[in-house]
């Protein structure tokens, strides 16, 4: 086909000729062409002659080699360029199927859109509970002319479009963006006189103004949208509550004569779409259901409650996250003020399993009987406790719409929170999210303005605070590890009984002194994070019981960067304060060594030091981030306790790098095929299994591995030959299946590959030159390029010296000098320090170069360090480390005010592309030769470092910054997890490179598992029996009946809070700690998983606490567990009638009596 294209802007770049050409071809989606909204794909050319202003000319050539069959298109000038939109003048047309043209118009075109409406699903009053649901019109946009407004479908991005014109500016438009994966159903009428499409959205769409925009520098595209809040202040009112939506259709342009429903359910892909259709009959009024005077109603209710807060919190929550209406709150309002009233002891807890039960119950069962089932629950219940050094927290997510209210959930508590100790209901968690509750891809997008909403928006929470259940709360601050994730602490002001009125202000003024950086608003805010650090509370010291001392330093090197020394006796009433808070009590865990610890203004690691005797603590003075003055007792906050050590794995950036270092890609196959050998090996053997979950960090806080290994010994197996020793169920089974899953898309994924004889340890300072500095004589010190480390699990006789040569790293690995060879020492000579030190990687200190540093920059704060003895990944090509220039923070000329911290969280929000450089490196090394040694990868790496010290340093990396490239087909390896998530349009290459052969290597297969009928295992209890009956059986069984209600409540409110949909975590997921949906965000997973098993460990926790109690005697203890062990085996029963809960529970109990006849003596250690 040839083309001849007129007015192309001038002066023009090749970005313009190509997006031109693009937009000749299939017009209405030049995106087709492009990759990320800004570059080309590969099957696009585009060329043009310079016009010697520094732009090219209107003259261009173009070829398209795949999307239009390799038929090649000439543009060439027709007279003089105006500033007006290309035209296409085409001259030669081949023949069209009349149908597949039909696809192609309306794909262009779009449907024209009479009205659009905005509102939500109800039951009508008189509406019985099969009746279905209508639709209430909270906001409607009537277009008189079907051109000013149209439905597209745009396939690449997998999402509609509804463009309205802006009846204030013909160049303007409002645009609703729906991605298919929002699309919850959508509806047709069976008969109807309007045409209408009913979108039934899991979340709000996007909302955009775009502007028809012609660039002069060929750095945007030609369509500039900015993201808003809303359509006009009438939309934004009702914008928080409600987002469904209703589009009707208009007909008077069809020009083949069939009906626009019919048209618009043939464009719908077939497997993303189709499956949602639902033909319907359904009513539709104007309800006002969201009018400011039902809204003021509501809002006057909730102020009556005043020292319930906790119940106006789930009152707003069944508003604002979409659970309820005002007529329904308002309906429920008699029954709450009754449960008040009569019931205030257990009115807090029936508000918060009421709001986690409505959102789930069947469809059949209104929101009052669904109150009064959970109100009965409550009455046959003990309330739940919150175990020591936890609290129930608030969590509010702020969009761009809405505001979601989550919990209260158990989180761990920080120095703030305890100083504060009964007043936790005036602190608020609040984190800033897209609609999708993902963090804001902002600095990903490049042209969409996210800036405007953002300082609107997440800017005016912060300065101006927020209004929530008659309270009104003020940003506080934030720790830096919550500020990664967009999240930062709101409070509000409160009346102390003993400090009187407290504020924000207040408590950060107390906090300590920050003179020191008070001219950096980065610098200010990240020193304040200190005191939010989710810790754990230990020992107090008094002041003559600590001291800072000088650190080991050598020229401008410091090699004690961040790593302080504590006595053994220190460390242990640590320990054993630790072990109180453990859901495990500590059991099965070696001690540890080393913490990682706040105290004061200080923050960093502590170790063992042998020497120091008592209860004794040094810190070194780069230790000390800001002073805290007046204070004889002070706390030791735990931050982390480094136990036994995690298997260090393999993964993309590390198997990128260490390709470019000389390791050849059959290394990695080996370890990846051994690895996927082992996962399906865990379906034959129970012990097997139990290494696959212990090298995979899956089920460790329901003591999985622990009770496998057990019953093993037992002689019990999967499939023994004897029906007597058969210890398979449907539960483990399943669990075994989920298991093996999880690690096969891990190997295939993410090429997460454990490494054997490999460990990730925290990293410390050999001590030896700060004893040799003091005048000790024949203290031994560790040389430059040598390490040492001991590694011991609970389980081990005697510890393991790691001896030989060794690789050591610090994820992330970018730079390829990133990875250093070593030498570690193995067993410690008899005069060093560092002898008595386990699950550590000791580094010297002293030599050229500090080796933590060299390591991706890392110190000995807390970073941890993987130490990797595999052969076949030793043989590295020498590296030197990378090494770049110290940046100085980001000052203003004046002290810093809270307002600047927060003109820092926008612009940290806004500009936060650690991960888009960290994924645009790894693409780039796949596409050039010399992988990452090329000088792109050098210089993202670079890059990169700059971008991970933004949040301390203020200075951002700006997309501008990073080197183009074009942008050639997506390796293979980049291909969706889900298959249904990838776009037909998009080509992915086969990569030659080592992750594309460990991505081609594993073949997933579907679930095979067998389903058996019953869930008891009797061949188990039969087994146990004669160990346990010389114990008296307990008779009171109503203690159990309780405690496993509770239980299986709070697993419930755990499974419905921290899933990434709307359907709840199995219970297979919450037993390994995992969440198995995929997401397009992984950091945003982590975060989930990591506070999912914060509250399971806090649930689990107190559930042994209330079975067996560490206070009761041993035989009451394995009398009890036994007691609950049968209770679950009763509450299973049968496969399919089994209660949700009632497998782990099991799990928890039958823990508990292998552990107690542990201790009699009745099985071996």
């Amino acid at each position: 086909m040839q083309t001849s294209t007129l007015n192309v802007h001038t002066p023009a770049t090749e970005y313009t000729a190509m997006t031109t050409i693009a937009d000749q071809v299939l017009p209405g989606n030049s995106d087709l062409f492009l990759v990320d909204g800004q570059q080309p794909l590969s099957n696009l050319e585009a060329t043009s002659e310079p016009d010697g202003h520094g732009g090219v000319g209107d003259d261009a050539t173009g070829n398209v080699t795949t999307l239009v069959n390799g038929d090649q298109l000439e543009l060439y000038p027709r007279g003089r360029s105006v500033n007006s939109s290309p035209e296409m003048e085409p001259l030669e047309t081949p023949s069209v199927d009349p149908v597949t043209q039909r696809q192609v118009d309306a794909r262009a075109n779009g449907f024209a859109v009479c009205k659009v409406q905005i509102g939500t699903f109800y039951h009508p009053d008189n509406a019985g509970p099969c009746d279905p649901q209508a639709f209430s019109i909270e906001w409607e946009a009537d277009f008189q002319q079907p051109s000013t407004a149209r439905l597209k479908l745009e396939s690449l991005h997998k999402q509609f479009r509804i463009e309205m014109v802006d009846p204030a500016n013909e160049y303007a438009y409002y645009s609703i963006i729906v991605k298919f994966n929002n699309i919850s159903k959508m509806k047709r009428p069976l008969n109807s006189r309007e045409c209408y499409i009913c979108f039934d959205l899991e979340a709000p769409p996007v909302f955009q103004k775009d502007k028809v925009r012609y660039p002069l520098d060929g750095r945007h595209n030609k369509k500039c949208g900015q993201r808003v809040g809303e359509l006009c202040t009438e939309h934004g009112a009702v914008a928080p509550y409600a987002y469904h939506l209703r589009v009707v259709l208009c007909d008077d342009d069809d020009h083949y004569g069939s009906d626009v429903l019919d048209r618009f359910y043939d464009l719908c892909p077939v497997a993303d779409i189709r499956p949602l259709i639902q033909y319907v009959t359904m009513d539709v009024w104007k309800e006002d259901l969201f009018s400011s005077a039902n809204l003021n109603l509501v809002d006057e209710w909730v102020r009556t409650l005043g020292d319930h807060w906790r119940v106006a919190f789930q009152v707003e929550a069944l508003l604002r996250n979409g659970i309820a209406h005002t007529r329904d709150v308002l309906k429920l309002k008699p029954r709450i003020d009754k449960l008040i009233s009569c019931h205030e002891s257990i009115a807090t807890e029936v508000m918060r399993y009421f709001v986690q039960a409505a959102p789930h119950r069947p469809t059949v069962q209104s929101l009052q009987k669904c109150f009064e089932a959970t109100l009965q629950r409550q009455f046959r219940r003990r309330p739940f406790t919150v175990p020591n050094g936890r609290f129930f927290c608030h969590r509010v997510t702020l969009t761009p719409t809405r505001l979601l209210l989550e919990g209260p959930h158990i989180s761990q508590t920080n120095r703030v929170i305890r100083e504060f100790q009964g007043y936790e209901d005036y602190f608020l968690r609040v984190s800033f999210r897209d609609e999708d509750r993902l963090q804001y891809r902002a600095a990903a997008v490049q042209d969409v303005d996210y800036e405007t909403l953002l300082r609107d928006r997440v800017g005016k929470a912060l300065k101006e605070g927020l209004y929530l259940a008659g309270r009104r709360f003020e940003f506080l601050g934030y720790s830096c590890s919550a500020l990664k994730t967009h999240a930062v602490w709101f409070m509000s002001p409160f009346q102390h009984s003993t400090r009187g009125w407290v504020t924000a202000d207040h408590v950060r003024n107390n906090l300590g002194n920050f003179e020191g950086v008070i001219r950096s608003p980065s610098k200010y805010g990240a020193r304040m994070a200190q005191a939010f650090t989710a810790t754990d509370s230990s020992i107090k010291l008094h002041k003559r019981q600590w001291k800072e001392e000088d650190d080991i330093e050598q020229g401008n090197i410091v090699f004690t960067d961040g790593v302080g020394v504590i006595s053994q006796e220190l460390a242990n009433l640590i320990w054993q304060k630790l072990c109180e808070s453990y859901s495990n009590d500590g059991t099965n865990v070696v001690q540890p060594t080393a913490y990682q610890i706040r105290f004061l203004g200080y923050k960093g690691m502590v170790v063992v030091d042998p020497f120091l005797e008592d209860i004794y603590m040094c810190l070194r003075k780069s230790m000390r981030k800001f002073d805290v003055e007046g204070k004889d007792y002070a706390e030791i906050e735990i931050a982390s306790a480094f136990g036994a050590p995690p298997t260090a794995q393999l993964n993309r950036p590390l198997v990128s790098v260490l390709e470019d270092r000389g390791i050849p890609i059959q290394a990695f196959l080996e370890l990846q095929e051994k690895a996927a050998s082992n996962a399906r090996s865990a379906d034959k053997s129970l012990s097997m299994f139990a290494d696959l979950l212990k090298d995979h960090n899956l089920c460790e806080d329901f003591g999985v591995p622990f009770i496998l290994r057990r019953l093993n010994s037992l002689g019990f197996e999967f499939d023994p030959g004897n029906p007597r020793r058969q210890l398979d169920t449907p539960f483990l089974s399943s669990l075994r299946s989920s298991a093996i899953n999880y690690v096969l898309r891990g190997l295939k994924y993410r090429a997460r590959i454990p490494i054997p004889g490999s460990y990730m340890l925290p990293g410390v300072a050999d001590e030896g030159p700060a004893y040799v500095n003091m005048g000790y004589k024949d203290v031994y010190c560790l040389p430059e390029g040598m390490i040492f480390a001991c590694i011991q699990h609970s389980r081990d006789e005697k510890p393991t010296w790691i001896k030989g040569p060794c690789v050591v790293y610090r994820s992330p690995v970018i730079h390829p000098g990133d990875v250093q060879r070593v030498e570690a020492i193995g067993m410690p000579p008899e005069n060093c320090l560092f002898g008595t030190l386990r699950n550590v990687v000791v580094f010297p200190a002293q030599g050229a170069q500090s080796l933590p540093n060299a390591l991706a920059g890392g110190d000995l704060d807390g970073d941890t360090y993987e130490v990797v003895q595999y052969g076949p990944l030793l043989d590295l090509k020498p590296q030197k480390p990378a090494a770049y220039p110290p940046t100085k923070p980001y000052k203003l000329g004046r002290r810093s005010t809270i307002d600047d911290v927060c003109n820092f969280i926008v612009d940290y929000t806004l500009s936060d592309n650690v991960g888009l450089i960290a994924d645009r490196h790894l693409i780039t090394a796949d596409q050039f030769e010399g992988g990452t040694l090329h000088p792109t990868c050098l210089k993202l790496a670079e890059l990169h470092s700059q971008a991970v010290d933004y949040m301390k340093n203020g200075h951002k990396v700006t997309n501008d910054q990073l080197p183009r490239t074009r942008a050639l087909s997506q390796p293979d390896w980049r291909e969706s997890e889900q298959p249904t998530q990838s776009s037909p349009n998009r080509y992915h290459h086969k990569s030659s490179r080592a992750l594309g052969f460990l991505y081609r290597n594993i073949m997933l297969e579907e679930d095979g598992h067998p389903q058996m009928r019953s869930g008891r295992n009797d061949a188990l209890s039969n087994a146990l029996w004669p160990l346990v009956r010389g114990y008296r059986p307990s008779t009171d069984k109503f203690w159990l009946d309780s405690t496993y209600t509770i239980y299986q409540e709070e697993l419930k409110c755990i499974s419905t809070t921290y899933s990434l949909s709307n359907t709840p975590l199995s219970e297979e997921e919450l037993v390994m700690g995992m969440i198995l949906a995929t997401c397009s965000v992984e950091g945003h997973k982590r975060e989930r998983v990591f506070a999912m098993n914060e509250s399971l460990s806090s649930l689990l926790r107190a559930t042994r606490e209330s079975l067996v109690g560490e206070s009761r005697g041993i035989d009451e203890r394995l009398s009890r567990a036994w007691d609950a062990w049968i209770y679950s085996q009763r509450i299973s029963g049968d496969s399919n009638q089994s209660q949700f809960g009632s497998h782990s529970f099991g799990l928890i109990a039958l823990g508990l009596v292998l552990k107690n006849l542990t201790r009699v003596g009745s099985l071996p250690l």
